[in-house]
């Protein structure tokens, strides 16, 4: 495929995908004629989920959820559609329009609790935790067209150097060390926490934080951000041409643990939202460890 046939069929792609999140803002906001069956569809969803133990979440955590996945497509595709040159400034109208989005949603919402802000008003908290999920999505999509860009790259930059490879296993023993006396504890290592944690959280709320950010949300974060080395030290060791290895890796080691804990420690809670959370984390990793593995060899190259 040629790079202007494959920028319009990007433009095509980011065309249809910008009218599907009209439509969906129509049933954010009210439109009869789309709202009643939008969101029967997205309670039928979540409840199918829920019945196999998935997205047991806050209901608020899991909109934002779903408004940051809605967002990280469209960095990308404008990275696809668009000229290299001109890449930055339609990037940039396209992430202004999406908070511009967000601020519309907020303001024409009729009251929904799940959104809102502890001590915030119903406006202010429907808008502070919109403008959170779609940053949170514009700059998960910022990684993915730049990963994208790299791995898409005529002439792959292959097995990375022997200094990179001896770091990453030097880390990769490490980290296993660190994720084995973290999961195969007897015990949940935050167990007595739950108290301090919740004070803390408390004064978010106080401060304009949303409500939905309670313990659960804290946890399936952290289980993200716990995976996230995994899937750098990966393609650190893989090289680019299978950076996949990360998110593959990521979803064997989490189902491995959770696999662990349900047959072996009757203390510890198995759970497949853990698995979601971890591979999730474990594929941010992998797209991380795409972006600096190039800029190691372009670092490499320049020495040269």
């Amino acid at each position: 495929m040629t790079a202007r046939r494959r920028r319009v069929t990007a433009a095509v792609v980011l065309a249809v995908y910008l009218t599907c999140l009209v439509v969906a803002l129509g049933a954010v906001t009210d439109v009869a004629l789309v709202a009643t069956f939008a969101r029967a569809a997205a309670s039928t969803i979540v409840g199918a989920a829920r019945s196999v133990g998935l997205l047991t979440l806050s209901d608020g955590f899991v909109q934002a959820l779903a408004v940051s996945a809605a967002v990280v497509p469209v960095l990308p595709l404008v990275a696809l559609a668009v000229p290299r040159r001109h890449r930055g400034t339609a990037g940039g109208l396209a992430a202004g329009a999406v908070l511009v989005a967000s601020i519309v949603v907020a303001v024409t919402t009729s009251g929904d609790a799940s959104l809102s802000s502890g001590g915030a008003g119903a406006v202010g908290g429907r808008l502070a935790s919109l403008l959170w999920a779609a940053a949170v999505g514009l700059t998960l999509g910022l990684l993915v067209a730049r990963a994208a860009v790299v791995v898409g790259t005529p002439t792959p930059l292959g097995t990375p150097e022997r200094k990179v490879r001896a770091g990453a296993i030097a880390a990769a023993v490490v980290y296993a060390l660190v994720l084995a006396s973290i999961a195969f504890t007897a015990r949940p290592v935050d167990e007595g926490f739950g108290p301090t944690l919740q004070r803390g959280l408390d004064v978010l709320h106080s401060i304009g934080v949303p409500v939905w950010v309670d313990y659960s949300t804290v946890e399936f974060t952290a289980n993200i951000a716990l995976f996230v080395p995994l899937g750098v030290v990966v393609v650190l060791l893989v090289g680019l041409d299978r950076w996949w290895w990360g998110a593959v890796a990521g979803f064997v080691a989490s189902a491995t643990i959770e696999l662990g804990q349900l047959v072996f420690l009757p203390g510890r809670f198995a759970s497949a939202d853990d698995v979601v959370a971890n591979t999730t984390g474990a594929v941010i990793g992998a797209l991380v460890g795409v972006v600096v593995l190039d800029v190691v060899h372009r670092l490499a190259a320049v020495r040269r």
